[in-house]
């Protein structure tokens, strides 16, 4: 009885594991009126299928007939939520947004500036956003997929970049390293090792875009930013 019991127990937790789903992460404009570069995106995250889905039938329409962003925000960056080098102060709860057809006035506003007091207020007071210009813009890379890794950064070095049909890939001080290529979603496009501290790589295969490199050893790893042309 007890081994049935285990084995149920077991299933049930694998088909648990099989339909949860990783979180993905979007970019949306926003335009708070301030003028400062960092109030013009943010990110948010969900794992939710339906929001997902949703989302991605947004992103197949122009911009401007886009929905909105609308859900409840929280205090910290929630590990995500920034525009390039700058961290807000605040993020939306992940798995509780949804995109809406119509921004309401009373959640829309500016709580993403550095100021601890605006962010209580809005967090606090108003506890949602819906700003009217906060459109889904494309979806972006797992923030905690490091970009320019301190640890091996230096070593790294690709050239040309912007490039065509050819990169070339020189990592000093290391005899072997593992490349990555990956998408601008995150799906990886090709991956090999190297044995060469210069090697050249053909590109010419890859649709004109932003993609990211990620060169590992075994203990150390870096992922540089390459545009194709």
């Amino acid at each position: 009885m007890k081994k049935s019991l285990f084995t149920f127990i077991f299933i049930l937790i694998l088909s648990f594991i099989g339909k949860a789903q990783a979180l993905r992460f979007f970019e949306f404009s926003t335009n708070c009126g301030h003028g400062n570069w960092q109030d013009t995106t943010f990110i948010a995250s969900t794992s939710n299928q339906a929001t997902i889905d949703s989302v991605l039938a947004n992103l197949a329409r122009p911009l401007i007939q886009r929905n909105f962003i609308n859900g409840p925000i929280y205090y910290g960056n929630g590990g995500h939520n920034h525009n390039a080098n700058h961290w807000f102060l605040w993020h939306f709860i992940p798995n509780q947004w949804n995109l809406v057809e119509l921004a309401i006035e009373l959640c829309d506003g500016c709580p993403y500036t550095d100021v601890d007091t605006d962010t209580a207020y809005w967090v606090g007071t108003v506890g949602q956003f819906c700003p009217w210009s906060g459109r889904p813009v494309r979806e972006v890379l797992d923030p905690a997929l490091p970009v320019n890794t301190l640890t091996l950064d230096e070593d790294v070095t690709i050239f040309p970049n912007p490039a065509k049909n050819e990169i070339v890939l020189k990592c000093t001080g290391l005899n072997k390293f593992n490349v990555s290529i990956y998408n601008s979603i995150g799906q990886e496009l090709y991956s090999t090792s190297l044995f060469e501290k210069k090697k050249s790589l053909n590109i010419s295969n890859l649709s004109t875009g932003l993609y990211f490199l990620k060169i590992s050893d075994t203990n150390k790893s870096t992922t540089k930013k390459l545009l194709k042309e």
